[in-house]
């Protein structure tokens, strides 16, 4: 056995206000997908956010690329846009998520470019 190729992974530590997570709940139940409105339901993972706020303002959480992707696929009813490929969602609530998916894509570059530095 042997590995071919490493991928790294990258997460985000996200800083979340209260109203981002309701946003992105309302969003949810609202949203045509199925797996966008299981996010908002018992077991989601904006269900669980929502439950770690308790009387908190906000709350930091640990963001994996796909949960990211997920919520920006939520954030695409904002002001009834989609995100087709890199272009940037147009609500507040879209433009912030496109923000963590911009920094995330350049560390993930970092992170490939050292990779690839490493088996040459």
């Amino acid at each position: 056995m042997h590995v071919n190729t490493l991928y790294p992974i990258v997460h985000a530590d996200v800083h979340f206000t209260r109203l981002e997570i309701h946003q992105l709940l309302d969003l949810s139940k609202k949203h045509y997908d199925g797996r966008c409105k299981a996010a908002s339901q018992h077991g989601g993972i904006l269900y669980g956010w929502n439950n770690m706020l308790g009387n908190e303002a906000g709350v930091d959480i640990d963001v994996e690329w796909k949960q990211l992707d997920l919520l920006c696929k939520i954030a695409e009813m904002e002001n009834g846009c989609a995100m087709l490929g890199s272009m940037p969602l147009r609500g507040d609530l879209g433009t912030k998520l496109h923000g963590v998916i911009q920094q995330m894509r350049d560390r993930a570059d970092v992170l490939c470019a050292y990779n690839d530095g490493l088996s040459t």
